[in-house]
Order: structure tokens, then C-alpha cells, then sequence
């Protein structure tokens, strides 16, 4: 049987087998390229499993999160914080409502925010100035000085801190924190700077221990009504108890006919004092005007015996040296208060207010309050700046 002559198709296909037998031939010809080779290979395996792997096949989930992507950005999603009751209330009728904590504070803020951070801010700028100076009072320290004040009036800590929670609500850490502490950073703040003098314990000797004049008082608010009894008890002293309960203003002593603790000396109405002090037993006085200008009263005194000295300066001399410190310390720290504000900036955003270095007065108007804070509640701004962990020299309900 005659062979078929080739066809042009097999030509090439025949060039083809050649070249790649001749370059076979030469790639095992050469053991350096074959290594190369293969090494080659298992690269681009590795790396085709590799990337099998990591990416997985598109489905339905992939495919939506792609077009929300592309449509939408990226978002970020906060979680959403949960209201919190502190109260719930069901009536009969099956209605229901609640006291979340939110609303709970706005109130409390409302009622004694001011006076609560008052306290807190008289505290910081007291660490404030502790920390610039080096000063630190230890836990320790602060119950030691616990235990040396209940010692003073024969109370154990324990029977304090009970008296504390049950009339006060305050436990012993905040009572350690809110009044102890400050109290004595102040007084390492302030140093040895209070000098008691020898006038100052006689004055403090005649007030507590010196002699007292035992009176009665009947009090007007006007000078015309003054006038009447005074005029009605010249005629008849031994109206004056009868006078007293029918027209004084002060009502405790008038329901006991005018009768008051007895006056001493360094009373806090001097004119009164002075008035006491010159009267004799049954006598009565002229009619004393005492108090401040826009309160001003008008007192009648009547004299029911004078008192003498309990008690010799020299027996009491270190109970005066002690309450005399303890008074010009707290004075002291008080003032040192005042002057570490002065110089301390003070922006109170629950009042509206400005005080220290920068604004010398209070500024009521033109307070830029920052975005986030919040609107004023409308109490009115605590009475003074003086600190309520002042020492006292016994445990005391303020203490």
C-alpha cells in the first residue's frame, strides 16, 4: 500500500516535537538548570494552594457585604447603653412607670449639687497645692487622728461611725476622705504658724469660766412698742415676766417670761453685754438697740443676779491652750483656704461661675460654658468657701 504524502499540517507539528526533544535533551544536559527548574515549580505550587486557602469561594453573604460596602462606606457602631431604673411603680389600675438613674441624679444635682461640689472642689485644690508642696497624709494617719478625737470625749471609732451612718448616712471611708483628711492637709499646709498669746487665753478665760449676769429680756422690733413697756415697767417692774410673755419677739424666751442663759463676757451683741454688766440684782436697763442695721431690736434687760468664776486660770490653762489652738487653727486654715483659691483657677459649670488668678470676681454673666457640659440646674451657690473638715477638739455630727 502506497504512503499517504504529508500533509502542510503535520510539518509543523513535526518542528514542534523536534525543537522540544532538543531542548529536552539539553535541559538534562545540564543538572545546574534542572534544579532551578524544579525549584521554580514547587514555588508556584506552594503559592497556588496558598492562595486556594485565604480566599474563599464568593456565596450569597459575601456578595451582599461587597454591594453594602461599596454603596454605603464604613460605618462604626456604637452599643447603645442601657437605661438603668432605680425605681419601679405599679398602680391598681395597671399602669406602670419607672425612676431611672438619669432622672435620679438630675434631682440629686438639683437639691445639693451645689454644695456637694463645693466640697469636692475645696478637696482637689487642696491636693492640688499637697502635691505642689510635697505634702502627703498617709491612711494611717488620718485613723490615728480618728481615734485621738473619739478618745477626747471617751467614744470608741466603732460607736462614732455608727452615730455617722445613722444620723448622717456617711460611712467611715467618706467621712476619712470628705473631713479628716482635708483637715489635716490643711493643717500640715498652714505648718507651725498659730502663736497663742497670754490676751488671748485670758479672753477666751473670761468667756467660758469668768463671771455672768443672770437677766431677763424682752425684745421688740420697733422703737414705739420699746418705748410703751419701758414706760409701763418703770410704773411696775414686776410686770416684767407678764410683759415679756405677751410681747416678746423671741419665742423661746418668751414662753419662759424673758428668761435667757446668762450673758458673758465677749458676748456676740457687745451692747447687750455691756448693758448686763452694769445692772444690779432687780434692776432694769434702758432700752438696747443690738443686732444688725437691717435687723436691728430693741431689748429691755432685767437683772436677776450675778455669778462668780467657776473655776482659777491656772486650773484651766491647758484645757484653754488646747481650744485656743484648736480655734486659731481652724481661722487659720480657713484663710489659708481662701488665699490657695485665690490663686487657682475655678471654672464651676453647675453655677455659671468663674473664680481665682484669672478672675479676681465672681463673674455671674458672660461665662462661656464648654460644649459639653451641662446646663445649670438653677441652685443657688453654697454660702462659703470655708472646708467642713475643719479639726474641731471633739467628734461632732459636721466633723
Amino acid at each position: 500500500m502506497a504512503q499517504q504524502p504529508e500533509t502542510q499540517s503535520d510539518v509543523p507539528d513535526q518542528q514542534i516535537v523536534s525543537w522540544a526533544r532538543s531542548r529536552l535533551a539539553l535541559v538534562s544536559g545540564s543538572p545546574r538548570l534542572v534544579l532551578a527548574l524544579g525549584g521554580t515549580l514547587v514555588v508556584i505550587v506552594i503559592a497556588a494552594v496558598a492562595l486556594q486557602m485565604r480566599t474563599p469561594a464568593k456565596g450569597i453573604a459575601q456578595v451582599q457585604s461587597s454591594a453594602r460596602t461599596r454603596n454605603t462606606g464604613t460605618a462604626r457602631v456604637r452599643p447603645v447603653r442601657k437605661v438603668q431604673h432605680m425605681a419601679r411603680i405599679a398602680t391598681a389600675g395597671g399602669k406602670t412607670d419607672f425612676i431611672s438613674r438619669d432622672e435620679l441624679a438630675k434631682e440629686c444635682i438639683a437639691r445639693v449639687g451645689a454644695e456637694v461640689l463645693d466640697e469636692l472642689v475645696n478637696r482637689k485644690v487642696i491636693e492640688l497645692e499637697c502635691a505642689r508642696r510635697g505634702i502627703t497624709v498617709t491612711n494611717a494617719e488620718v485613723k490615728q487622728e480618728v481615734v485621738r478625737l473619739c478618745k477626747e470625749t471617751g467614744m470608741e471609732p466603732s460607736q462614732w461611725y455608727q452615730i455617722l451612718r445613722a444620723r448622717h448616712n456617711i460611712t467611715p471611708e467618706q467621712y476619712h476622705r470628705n473631713r479628716i483628711w482635708p483637715a489635716m492637709a490643711m493643717k500640715k499646709l498652714v505648718g507651725a504658724s498659730v502663736v497663742v498669746k497670754e490676751q488671748d487665753l485670758k479672753t477666751a478665760y473670761d468667756h467660758h469660766f469668768g463671771p455672768r449676769v443672770k437677766v431677763r429680756l424682752v425684745v421688740y422690733e420697733n422703737i414705739r412698742r420699746a418705748n410703751e413697756a419701758w414706760n409701763a415697767l418703770q410704773k411696775n417692774p414686776g410686770d416684767f415676766e407678764r410683759i415679756a410673755k405677751r410681747d416678746s419677739i423671741e419665742p423661746n424666751s418668751r414662753s419662759l417670761g424673758g428668761l435667757i442663759p446668762p450673758i458673758r463676757r465677749h458676748h456676740e451683741f457687745p451692747k447687750l453685754e455691756a448693758a448686763a454688766f452694769k445692772l444690779k440684782l432687780g434692776e432694769i436697763s434702758a432700752i438696747v438697740q443690738y443686732g444688725p442695721p437691717t435687723q436691728s431690736r430693741y431689748g429691755i434687760l432685767k437683772c436677776e443676779g450675778h455669778t462668780e468664776p467657776e473655776f482659777a486660770m491656772k486650773d484651766v490653762r491647758d484645757y484653754l491652750v488646747k481650744m485656743v489652738t484648736d480655734q486659731k487653727s481652724q481661722a487659720e486654715m480657713a484663710r489659708h483656704l481662701l488665699a490657695i483659691k485665690g490663686r487657682t483657677r475655678v471654672d464651676n459649670y453647675l453655677m455659671n461661675t468663674t473664680t481665682g488668678a484669672v478672675a479676681r470676681k465672681t463673674r455671674q454673666a458672660g461665662f462661656n460654658r464648654p460644649a459639653t457640659a451641662k446646663p445649670s440646674s438653677g441652685v443657688r451657690p453654697a454660702g462659703g468657701a470655708v472646708p467642713r473638715g475643719t479639726p474641731r477638739s471633739a467628734p461632732s455630727t459636721r466633723r
